[in-house]
């Protein structure tokens, strides 16, 4: 029986790492990652990303809220980087993407007034949903699966920040030292995925736990495409 379940977490872990990696083969992730970036759209691109890391705590908020008491601890854990001091750079991964902002010309307040064009909102809205309505395991499962596909060691060619933070260097010439948000999610994300596999060998032992774990991690990846794609469309809009 042990070797059985073993055989079926590897398994399990596989095709998540696998359903991660394929979203770079999508139209919107291709997309999204062929826009040469200027300034104008960089300034879009970072304030998207402060809207993006807001949902992240909302959704992480009630996936604590709802996760048996050992999740709890991970996931408080887990938030401590983002929400109170991540030790890599002495700040919170919000106030991180503030400071590159900055970089770029835009202000704390700017970003706090403007508001995410539709596409973006309406993924928020779907990531929420997901963290809010769904058991426990699914919605904990939607939110570990955004930090699997930024994870360099699991994504062939390198994560999400480290692709968009090559972006940043090539076309803006950033160096990626200067650029805290991008640097810190590029390594924090390996720890944080690698952190959370536990919770899966602990509770998704099951077919019918593993069936939702997948669902969710489908669901997930399908709401990323359709978020990265509206970032793609809204950019290739702007000089």
């Amino acid at each position: 029986m042990e070797k059985k379940n073993m055989a079926s977490m590897n398994s399990l872990r596989d095709e998540l790492n696998r359903m991660a990696n394929l979203q770079f083969d999508t139209p919107e992730f291709e997309r999204l990652l062929s826009v040469r970036l200027t300034l104008p759209r960089a300034r879009f691109y970072i304030k998207h990303n402060a809207y993006y890391n807001k949902n992240r705590r909302d959704c992480w908020g009630f996936v604590l809220g709802a996760a048996p008491l050992d999740v709890k601890k991970l996931v408080w854990k887990h938030e401590e980087d983002e929400l109170i001091s991540d030790k890599r750079e002495g700040e919170d991964h919000y106030s991180l993407v503030v400071r590159q902002a900055q970089m770029v010309g835009v202000t704390r307040e700017e970003i706090e007034q403007s508001e995410p064009i539709p596409g973006a909102r309406a993924a928020q809205y779907a990531w929420l949903h997901i963290a809010r309505n769904r058991p426990w395991l699914e919605a904990f499962t939607s939110s570990t699966m955004l930090e699997r596909r930024n994870n360099g060691e699991i994504i062939k060619g390198g994560g999400l920040s480290a692709r968009i933070a090559k972006r940043w260097v090539e076309d803006l010439g950033v160096a990626i030292e200067k650029a805290p948000s991008l640097k810190v999610h590029a390594v924090a994300d390996v720890e944080h995925a690698d952190m959370m596999w536990e919770v899966f060998e602990n509770h998704a032992a099951s077919d019918e736990a593993q069936r939702a774990v997948l669902s969710a991690a489908h669901d997930c990846m399908e709401i990323d495409r359709a978020y990265r794609g509206a970032l793609a469309d809204a950019m290739l809009r702007i000089d």
